[in-house]
């Protein structure tokens, strides 16, 4: 229970960070995933441990995906990676999940309220139909006055893992 609280002021810290900065620091990051490794470790011994490095991975692996493509920030990355850490590979997954749906939600909002709504839903209109008949994606060329939207994910993982804590998996 203790570590459930820490990771949860760990997150609160991290998403506030990534709201005002779009960065998540790796003053917060590494000293979480290496904090949950131990504390896993002290109080279940080798198989806190096993379960640490296990979740860790697992968070990583979750999002490193969208990081190699530029879909989101190392950090984000990291910070999934260091609460996998604290909970295992079961709890990250289902907070991966919880996190995914919130993600989805506020970036919808988000690019409705930047007026980006339906040239986003037009490319991934456009995508789909170039993969169903085997085309080459044209894409075009993005227009540098277009502002770009950003997203402070950290949030979302923070709520994520709440929600998973608050109601549980959702598979």
């Amino acid at each position: 229970m203790t570590g459930t609280v820490i990771l949860c002021v760990i997150l609160a810290l991290a998403a506030g960070v990534d709201y005002q900065t779009h960065r998540i620091p790796n003053w917060l990051t590494v000293p979480a995933f290496g904090t949950g490794i131990a504390l896993n470790t002290i109080v279940l011994g080798l198989a806190g441990l096993k379960m640490s490095l296990i979740g860790g991975l697992v968070g990583f692996g979750l999002l490193f995906a969208f990081y190699a493509i530029g879909a989101m920030g190392a950090g984000d990355v990291k910070l999934m990676a260091a609460a996998g850490a604290w909970t295992g590979a079961a709890v990250t997954f289902q907070a991966f999940l919880w996190a995914a749906v919130i993600g989805g939600l506020v970036a919808l909002v988000l690019m409705a309220g930047s007026g980006q709504f339906f040239a986003q839903l037009r490319k991934v209109k456009d995508a789909g139909w170039n993969l169903l008949y085997f085309h080459q994606a044209d894409i075009g060329v993005e227009d540098p006055a277009r502002r770009k939207i950003r997203f402070p994910y950290g949030v979302s993982i923070a709520l994520g893992f709440y929600a998973y804590f608050l109601f549980g998996g959702l598979i």
